[in-house]
C-alpha cells in the first residue's frame, strides 16, 4: 500500500486508532498523553508530546514513517537532532533501528490499530473521480461542523483578499483612497474586464477624477476618452461627439496617453455588462462619492447597497444604447441587483475587513462579515452544486466561504486539512 505519509500525520494527531491497544514492539504498554505539535519544517513530525511507557512518563518528540526502515532511508540515525525522539510511529515495522547515539527508540506499529473503515475512506476520496472527494458523504456533516468550518473559511477568503490590498496599499505609497480607487474598478471589470478596469484607473488618477468631479460630461470624456472608446472617427450622434471634443482637450491639456481598445471583452457577455456599460456606470460611481473610502467605513452597513450604488447619475444616453452609436431596445441604465451584490462582496466587504485589520479595529472586520451575512448567497455553478448535494448557503458569507472550500480543499484534495475531510474519513457507517 502507497500512501502519503501525511495521512499517518492525520491518524496520529486526531488520535484515529485504538488507544486501548497500544503496545510498542518492545512489549511496553503506551498511553499517549499529548500527541504533541504539528512539525511542517524540519526536524521531527510531532514535537513536545507526552507520551507514558510503561510507568515513565515522557516528554520529547515523535516521528513517523509507512516503514521503520525509512528511518535509516531519510538518515535520522545518523542526525544528533533525532536523539529525543521518544517515540518512533510506523504504519508497519519492518526492521530495529537506532538513533545516533546507539539507542533504540521505543516504537509503535499502527497497522493493526487503525479501524478498517480509515484507509478505505481515504483512497476512496483520492481515487475516485468526484466533483468534490466528498461527494458522497459531505450531507453526514453535522449543520453545527459545518457551519464552523465556513465561517474560518470565510476569514481565510478575506485573508488572501486582503494580501492583494495591501500589495496595491504598498504599490500606492500607502494611500488608502488611491487603493480603494483601483479596487472599486477592478471590480467594476466583473471578473471578464478586471485587468482592463484597473488599467483604465491608472490611466485616469483618483486625483483627476476628484478635480473634475463637478462637471460629468469632463468625467465621462476622460474614462471614455482613456479607454480608448472615443478614438472611433465619424461618430453620428451627439453624445460621442461631444465627449469625443471635450477628450482632445483635456488629452492634449495633460498629456494624456489613452489604452488600446482592444483591452476590452465584449465576447460572451451580455449587454448589460459591455465594457461601455460598465465604464458609464463607474464615471457615474466616482461622481457621487467624493471620498470613497470615508463613504465606505462611514455608511450602515443595511445602507449600503442605496448608498453606493442605487440611483447613479448615468447620463440618460445609456438608456437607450449598451455602445455609441447603436441604438438599443429602452432599458435601465442602473446596476442590477446581481451586480451591486457582487460589488459589495468583492470589493466593499473586502476594503472593511483590509483596512480594519491593518489600524487594527475589529469593528471594521465584524462590519464586513456581517456585510456578507445580510446579502444573499450567490448564484453560480458551484453554490448550485453544492445545493444538489445538501450544502446549502444561507448568506454570502456561506457561499463565498463555499467557494473558498472548492478552490483551495477540494480541487487540490487537501481532505487532511480539511474539518469536513475529518469528520468524513472518521465516519464509520457507510450507506
Amino acid at each position: 500500500m502507497t500512501l502519503p505519509e501525511n495521512l499517518l500525520h492525520f491518524i496520529w494527531k486526531y488520535r484515529l486508532y485504538h488507544a486501548q491497544r497500544m503496545v510498542s514492539v518492545s512489549g511496553n504498554n503506551l498511553d499517549v498523553l499529548d500527541t504533541g505539535t504539528h512539525n511542517t519544517d524540519a526536524g521531527a513530525d510531532f514535537q513536545s508530546a507526552r507520551i507514558r511507557i510503561g510507568t515513565t512518563e515522557w516528554s520529547g518528540n515523535v516521528e513517523i514513517h509507512w516503514r521503520a526502515s525509512e528511518w535509516e532511508l531519510h538518515r535520522h540515525h545518523r542526525d544528533t537532532a533525532y536523539n529525543n525522539v521518544i517515540l518512533h510511529v510506523v504504519y508497519e515495522y519492518d526492521r530495529t533501528v537506532a538513533r545516533a547515539d546507539g539507542t533504540i527508540p521505543e516504537t509503535l506499529e499502527l497497522k493493526p490499530l487503525i479501524p478498517a473503515h480509515i484507509l478505505p475512506k481515504y483512497c476512496e476520496m483520492m481515487e475516485h473521480m468526484h466533483w468534490i472527494p466528498c461527494e458522497k458523504h459531505i450531507h453526514r456533516v453535522s449543520p453545527f461542523q459545518l457551519t464552523s468550518w465556513l465561517s474560518r473559511l470565510l476569514i481565510a477568503r478575506f485573508e488572501h483578499r486582503v494580501a492583494a490590498v495591501y500589495q496595491l496599499l504598498g504599490q500606492q505609497r500607502g494611500s488608502w483612497e488611491d487603493t480603494c480607487y483601483l479596487w472599486m474598478a477592478r471590480s467594476f471589470g466583473f471578473k471578464v474586464n478586471a485587468p482592463a478596469f484597473e488599467q483604465l484607473a491608472y490611466a485616469v488618477p483618483f486625483s483627476m477624477v476628484t478635480k473634475y468631479r463637478h462637471r460629468p460630461t469632463v468625467i465621462e470624456a476622460l474614462f471614455f476618452g482613456q479607454a480608448g472608446l472615443l478614438d472611433t472617427i465619424g461618430f453620428t450622434d451627439d453624445y460621442p461627439k461631444a465627449l469625443q471634443a471635450e477628450y482632445a482637450y483635456l488629452r492634449k491639456l495633460h498629456g494624456l496617453l489613452p489604452m488600446d481598445a482592444s483591452a476590452w471583452k465584449s465576447m460572451r457577455t451580455r449587454p448589460g455588462n459591455f465594457p461601455s456599460m460598465r465604464i458609464a456606470q463607474f464615471a457615474a460611481f466616482c461622481q457621487r462619492l467624493p471620498q470613497l473610502l470615508p463613504a465606505i467605513l462611514e455608511t450602515p452597513t443595511n445602507e449600503m447597497p442605496d448608498t453606493l450604488f442605487n440611483a447613479l447619475p448615468v447620463n440618460d444616453y445609456w438608456n437607450n444604447h449598451y455602445r455609441f452609436d447603436v441604438p438599443a431596445a429602452v432599458h435601465s441604465n442602473q446596476l442590477g441587483e446581481r451586480s451591486m451584490t457582487t460589488l459589495l462582496i468583492n470589493a466593499v466587504s473586502v476594503i472593511l475587513f483590509a483596512y480594519g485589520k491593518y489600524i487594527g479595529k475589529e469593528m471594521y472586520i465584524y462590519r464586513a462579515i456581517a456585510l456578507l451575512e445580510r446579502l444573499k448567497a450567490e448564484d453560480n455553478a458551484i453554490i448550485r452544486r453544492f445545493s444538489t448535494l445538501g450544502v446549502q448557503a444561507a448568506h454570502a458569507a456561506e457561499s463565498q466561504a463555499l467557494l473558498q472550500l472548492k478552490a483551495c480543499y477540494c480541487d487540490n484534495k487537501k481532505c487532511l486539512d480539511c474539518s469536513i475531510g475529518l469528520s468524513v474519513i472518521k465516519y464509520k457507517k457507510d450507506d
